[in-house]
């Protein structure tokens, strides 16, 4: 019997986008993190030219610009990326913290940690 060979159908390649502009693109600026947001996973990780499009020469150029924002803190190394302020907004909490059995409550804006709970300051409160 012999082996049937599926095909795989021909999906056309996107265009680079920095090949395709009025200008072409020689260098990828790493401050420009509009940019290299939309080239960047939800876990921060660097998409591949197969779903962005951009050729072999400008996927290095965005990488390298990628790395570059990274080290000097414009994008995350990992993690979700901050969203724009006209984006869905999220829902804030108010935090209650307890201080000699008194509970205050402490504003959406302030972040306050709880103070560690030890042994020791446990016995101290039961004696």
């Amino acid at each position: 019997m012999a082996r049937v060979v599926h095909k795989k159908p021909f999906v056309r390649r996107r265009p680079c986008q920095f090949c395709l502009s009025k200008s072409p693109v020689v260098y990828v600026d790493y401050k420009n993190d509009a940019l290299l947001s939309k080239l960047v996973n939800m876990q921060g990780k660097i998409l591949s030219s197969r779903i962005t499009g951009t050729c072999a020469k400008h996927q290095r150029a965005v990488s390298l610009a990628i790395k570059r924002a990274r080290y000097v803190a414009i994008l995350p190394y990992i993690g979700t990326i901050a969203r724009k302020e006209d984006d869905k907004p999220r829902k804030s909490f108010k935090k209650e913290e307890v201080l000699d059995n008194k509970k205050e409550v402490v504003s959406e804006n302030v972040v306050v940690e709880k103070p560690k709970r030890t042994r020791k300051s446990a016995e101290n409160k039961s004696e």
